[in-house]
């Protein structure tokens, strides 16, 4: 382990990378199954979400590789794809709230105990994510 990075980094490095790749998954298979149901433009509105966690899951693996780790092997939590338009909006919202509440926490500890470039892409994040809610009608 870097011994300049604080024991806390690498478990919220590794939290967050576990909340992207959930997002992307769940986005992904809420697309399939709204396309499915003829809703296009939930299903393009979820699949550009999707696309855009695999980007953050990017950024946050490219900060532990920079940082001396390499991520680690992830157990992601099932699909819950909905069963209708409505239902899986409302899905999607609740976990974009979580992954937003987690990078409020986590940036917030940044700034208190090591604000860093890790810190600010945390708070880079959150306004993502924040972003994703009002996509979403949150």
């Amino acid at each position: 382990m870097n011994m300049r990075t604080h024991s806390r980094v690498i478990g919220l490095l590794g939290r967050a990378l576990t909340l992207e790749m959930e997002s992307a998954q769940q986005h992904l298979t809420r697309a399939s199954l709204a396309s499915l149901w003829g809703d296009q433009a939930t299903a393009d509105l979820l699949t550009r979400l999707s696309d855009e966690e695999m980007g953050h899951a990017d950024l946050v693996t490219r900060q532990m590789l920079s940082l001396g780790y390499a991520p680690p092997g992830l157990s992601l939590d099932p699909v819950r794809p909905g069963r209708d338009p409505q239902e899986i909006l409302a899905l999607s919202r609740a976990h974009e709230w979580e992954t937003v509440r987690f990078y409020e926490d986590a940036a917030h500890w940044f700034r208190r105990v090591q604000p860093d470039e890790t810190g600010a892409l945390f708070a880079h994040l959150f306004e993502q994510e924040l972003g994703h809610v009002r996509q979403l009608g949150g």
